[in-house]
């Protein structure tokens, strides 16, 4: 059975998450508390990647109907600035996750990115921080006519680079037999270097 172990921050407890026979299941040593996602109740996996310190992590996010979300990553919160790499056990969980819904793969949605609401967000506040400093452009530079508001103009930039970068739009659906059809790490059936 996989079983992968993960800490999202310093605030998070440690995870463990692996399959049940008929569902996913997610216990937290911090407060002792496990959460059970049944296949049948799963509409929706997102993979995402997202920042873990100075590196980039593959984040699985699970969710139901209701809004209930399990969520697993690629690697864990170890201290301040330090992250270990789990890609091996979230490799394997993700394939064997993907091979457990393979029968419901029509009602379920599988895709890639972030949340819409995420994107939302940093969009607005790309358009504040950018709207912020075209304001103080425009104040200086030309009703002021002082030179000083051409420091304004990198904000103006980067507002809009952000707003441009975390532009909403729509999820981008991923089929599902990459990883189901995908061999575990470690499994016997992998051909060894040389043989063919």
């Amino acid at each position: 059975m996989v079983q992968h172990e993960d800490r999202r921050s310093a605030a998070s407890g440690l995870r463990v998450t692996r399959l049940g026979p008929d569902a996913l299941v997610q216990e937290n040593d911090r407060d002792g508390a496990a959460q059970s996602m049944p296949f049948s109740e799963i509409a929706i996996v997102r993979l995402n990647v997202e920042m873990a310190g100075p590196a980039s992590q593959v984040v699985c996010r699970v969710s139901d109907g209701r809004g209930n979300e399990l969520v697993f990553a690629s690697m864990s919160w170890v201290r301040p600035g330090a992250w270990e790499l789990k890609a091996d056990t979230f490799r394997n969980l993700l394939i064997d996750l993907h091979r457990a819904l393979t029968a419901r793969r029509d009602a379920i949605q599988f895709v890639e990115g972030p949340k819409l609401g995420f994107m939302l967000a940093l969009s607005a506040i790309g358009g504040v921080a950018g709207a912020v400093c075209l304001g103080g452009f425009v104040w200086l530079f030309l009703l002021q006519e002082t030179a000083a508001g051409l420091f304004f103009l990198p904000g103006v930039v980067a507002g809009a680079w952000l707003v441009r970068l975390f532009w909403p739009r729509a999820p981008k659906p991923y089929d599902p037999d990459r990883y189901a059809l995908a061999q575990p790490l470690g499994s016997e059936e992998m051909t060894q270097p040389g043989q063919d």
